[in-house]
C-alpha cells in the first residue's frame, strides 16, 4: 500500500528511550494493558506544553501515565476521560492526594481484623464461580469486607486499586493474557495462591510507591467516567485545552487489547455496573453499516479485507469498519477542545486484519486534516516496554497467527 507523499514519518532511535523506565514516578501502582512509555508523554510536555498555563486533556486515559506526567510537568489542569470504570479508579488513585497516614494506619490494622477470624459475604456476579476456586472467593470476600466502606474515598481509592491486582492474579485466568483464558488444568493443578498474603505485600508495596513522591503536585485533576464522543457536554473542555497526549485503542476490544476482559473481574468485585458488556461499549463495539471514508488507505485497506473474507467463515471487514466509524467519531468530539495552536499527540500502532496493514498513523493524521489541524511530524519507535500480545490472529481462526505490531507512530498535529 501506498502511503500519502504529503507524509513524512521520521525514525529516530532516541524515542526508544532504551533505558527508560515504566514504573518511574508512580507508573508501577498497577498493571495495564498497552500502557504508554512515560518519556513519551514527558517529552511532548516539554516540547509543547505552555508552562503552568497548560490546560491538558487525554481523551483515553487508561491507567493514568499522562496525567501523573501532568503533574510532573507542573500544568494547570488536567482531564482524562475512560469509559473503564477500573482505568478511572487507577487514575485517580496515581494522581489524588492520599493521606497516607491513614494509609499506614489502616494497613497496620489489617492484621489485627483478621486475627478477628472475620466472616464475609461474597458478591454475586454470573461469572464468579467459573474464575475462582471457593478458597479464593472466601478470602477475596475478607479482603474486600476490609476496606469497601472506608470513610474516606481517597484512602478507599488506595485498598481498591490494591485489591483489583490481587484479585486477577489469583483468578484461574492465564495472568500473561488481556483475555480471559483458563489455565491449563496441570497448571491449576498446582494452582493455589494465598490472596490475603498476597494482598499484605501489595497494600506495602503501593503504599511505598506513594511515600516515594517528590515532585509537586498542584495540577488539578479531573477524571471522567465516560465515553470520548460525550466531550461536547463538558462545558470546560469545549475550546480550552492547549494540549492532548493520548494513546487510542488501535482496533475493537474484542479482537485488538481486550481492556474489557482484562478489566471484567476487578469490576465484578468492586462492583461497577455493566462490567460485563464493556467491550461492546467500547470503540467498535456495535456494528454499523458499510461507509466510505474518503481517506485512500482506509477504504483500499477495507476493500482488501473485504476480498480476503471471501476465504473465511467469518467477515472481518465490518468489524474494521464499525471500529474506525467510532474512531472518527471520537476524533470530531477530541478536535473541538483544542485551541487554536494547540497540538495533539497521537501514540498509535498499525494493526493488521487478514494480514492487511491499517495505517492507522496515517488515517489519524487525515481524520485530524479534515478537521482544521496540520501535520507537524510523526516519529516512528521500536516497542520495546509496552505490554502488547507477542501474536495475533490475522483471521481470529485457531492457528493462523502472525508477528504483531513492532513500531508505534507518535503523531502530532497542530490546530490552525
Amino acid at each position: 500500500m501506498e502511503i500519502d507523499n504529503n507524509y513524512k514519518r521520521k525514525y529516530d532511535e532516541k524515542w526508544n528511550f532504551k533505558d527508560g523506565s515504566m514504573k518511574d514516578l508512580v507508573h508501577g501502582l498497577h498493571p495495564y494493558p498497552a500502557m504508554m512509555m512515560p518519556l513519551i508523554a514527558r517529552t511532548m510536555f516539554n516540547e509543547y506544553g505552555k508552562g503552568e498555563n497548560t490546560v491538558f486533556l487525554d481523551p483515553y486515559v487508561g491507567s493514568g501515565t499522562t496525567l501523573v506526567e501532568a503533574q510532573y510537568y507542573g500544568a494547570k489542569k488536567a482531564f482524562g476521560i475512560d469509559l473503564n470504570p477500573l482505568a478511572v479508579l487507577i487514575s485517580r488513585t496515581k494522581t489524588e492526594v492520599i493521606n497516607l497516614e491513614m494509609v499506614k494506619a489502616k494497613i497496620d490494622e489489617f492484621d489485627s481484623y483478621l486475627a478477628g477470624n472475620p466472616v464475609a459475604v461474597a458478591p454475586e456476579f454470573s461469572i464468579r464461580n467459573s474464575w475462582f476456586s471457593e478458597k479464593m472467593i472466601n478470602e477475596l470476600a475478607i479482603i474486600r469486607n476490609f476496606f469497601f466502606n472506608m470513610e474516606d474515598n481517597t484512602v478507599n481509592d488506595f485498598f481498591k486499586t490494591s485489591f483489583s491486582e490481587v484479585v486477577r492474579s489469583v483468578s484461574e485466568t492465564r495472568n500473561g493474557e488481556f483475555k480471559l483464558y483458563r489455565m491449563s488444568k496441570k497448571s491449576l493443578e498446582k494452582f493455589n495462591p494465598d490472596a490475603i498474603g498476597m494482598f499484605r505485600e501489595v497494600i506495602k508495596r503501593n503504599f511505598e510507591i506513594l511515600k516515594s513522591i517528590s515532585y509537586k503536585r498542584s495540577t488539578e485533576i479531573e477524571i471522567f467516567n465516560d465515553n470520548t464522543m460525550n466531550i461536547p457536554k463538558y462545558d470546560e473542555l469545549v475550546g480550552g485545552v492547549d494540549l492532548i497526549i493520548t494513546s487510542p485503542p488501535y482496533g475493537d476490544s474484542h479482537t485488538t487489547v481486550a481492556y474489557g476482559q482484562f478489566s471484567r473481574l476487578s469490576n465484578e468485585w468492586l462492583g461497577f455496573a455493566e462490567a460485563g458488556s464493556l467491550d461492546r461499549r467500547l470503540l467498535g463495539g456495535a456494528r454499523v453499516k458499510d461507509r466510505v471514508f474518503d481517506i485512500q488507505e482506509l477504504d483500499e485497506a477495507i476493500e482488501e479485507i473485504k476480498e480476503r473474507d471471501k476465504k473465511f467463515t467469518r467477515e472481518r471487514w465490518w468489524e474494521v469498519t464499525a471500529f474506525y466509524n467510532d474512531y472518527e467519531e471520537s476524533i470530531k468530539s477530541v478536535a473541538i477542545t483544542v485551541k487554536k495552536g494547540g497540538h495533539v499527540v497521537y501514540v498509535v500502532g498499525n494493526r493488521r486484519v487478514r494480514n492487511v496493514e491499517l495505517p492507522m498513523d496515517v488515517i489519524t493524521y487525515k481524520m485530524f486534516e479534515k478537521l482544521g489541524f496540520e501535520h507537524v511530524v510523526t516519529h516512528v519507535r521500536d516497542i520495546l516496554n509496552k505490554r502488547m500480545p507477542s501474536k495475533a490472529s490475522p483471521s481470529n481462526e485457531e492457528g493462523e497467527g502472525i508477528s504483531t505490531m513492532m513500531n508505534e507512530y507518535i503523531v502530532v498535529m497542530k490546530k490552525k
